[in-house]
């Protein structure tokens, strides 16, 4: 008796945390991170053809209509998103919140640190800047990595600090690809912005339409570099070898800071507004394509601190932008393929 047919699946777990209940020290705030899950489920459902029933949002709402983003819900979460899948499922995952470094205890981080999220949760030790209950990458690769069969299609999404090889894989694109540049910062646990506004609000009213585009464009060139970044795992598979597609997209390094305002995230803007331009480019199209928006915000906001036009709450020095990532199970060959959700 044949088998029974298979109907592929789509389903999606978007977590947003801003940080706002009355017992979070307050300048863990993070105002426009329930934004992110908003945004990109309308993506999801606008263009990809997902269905709302199969799209799980976690934020933690005053109002509590949602379920909270605590380490246990959003671990719990992240195995049923998993469960059960099948070849020829999509599955998506995004976090946006914080993300810190911890030391890393196996050997398997050539910088020595573990990347972790910050669930609402999560313990702060307001005199040092470091967390307790975090998720670290290690866990992202075991629960939603590991389980996924042959044929699965997996995409992960972080826009937070510290994010770049938060899902643990072993391929970082990034070899001979001109990106923009960021200072780096301090590789530790601790809050990035304990001495200065958090980059919830640092870059609130950053808009393009404050520069010509043309200086935008000379501006953003100005601040590309070539780099390369990476990992002691080195599990890859061929693009045409069995086993799971997973790709891992980015706000920035490892070492890198990100930013974004009351209405989200610029990396998941960035990321969101390419796919409906162009839902299918390659994956090196789409790096491009949000490196050089995360670029050209920099690059206006720098032109307005020139003009003295800084706004209370506005980072009041230059900034540099933060260097989106992309990371894949698969070889290099990859990154020249059609991106699907």
């Amino acid at each position: 008796m044949p088998g029974l047919m298979h109907h592929s699946t789509k389903k999606a777990l978007l977590i947003g945390i801003e940080y706002t209940a009355e017992d979070i020290h307050p300048s863990l705030e993070l105002k426009g991170a329930h934004e992110d899950p908003k945004r990109l489920r309308q993506l999801l459902m606008d263009v990809y053809d997902y269905k709302d029933e199969n799209i799980v949002i976690l934020i933690d709402d005053p109002a509590r209509e949602y379920v909270w983003p605590t380490r246990e819900n959003i671990l719990a979460a992240m195995r049923d998103l998993v469960r059960d899948a099948q070849p020829g499922d999509h599955l998506v995952f995004s976090f946006s919140g914080h993300g810190g470094q911890v030391k890393n205890e196996d050997g398997t981080e050539e910088d020595g640190l573990d990347e972790t999220l910050i669930p609402v949760d999560a313990s702060y030790n307001a005199e040092n800047g470091t967390f307790g209950g975090y998720i670290k990458d290690d866990d992202i690769r075991r629960i939603i990595v590991d389980p996924l069969p042959s044929g699965a299609h997996c995409v992960m999404i972080f826009d937070c600090c510290h994010s770049g090889t938060a899902s643990d894989l072993p391929s970082v694109f990034a070899d001979g690809f001109a990106s923009p540049c960021s200072p780096l910062t301090t590789r530790s646990p601790h809050l990035p912005w304990t001495t200065r506004s958090s980059p919830s609000t640092s870059m609130e009213h950053i808009s393009l339409h404050h520069a010509s585009r043309s200086r935008a464009d000379a501006t953003a060139q100005y601040a590309l570099i070539r780099g390369r970044h990476t990992r002691k795992r080195s599990h890859t598979m061929p693009p045409e070898s069995s086993g799971p597609d997973v790709t891992s997209w980015s706000a920035c390094m490892d070492s890198q800071l990100t930013y974004g305002g009351r209405k989200g995230g610029f990396f998941i803007k960035a990321f969101t507004e390419a796919l409906r331009t162009d839902p299918h480019q390659t994956h090196a199209e789409l790096l491009q394509s949000v490196r050089r928006e995360l670029a050209k915000s920099a690059a206006a906001h720098n032109m307005k601190l020139e003009r003295g036009g800084a706004n209370h709450g506005q980072a009041r020095e230059p900034v540099m932008s933060p260097r989106a990532q992309l990371m894949s199970l698969r070889q290099a060959s990859y990154f020249h393929t059609p991106f699907d959700l």
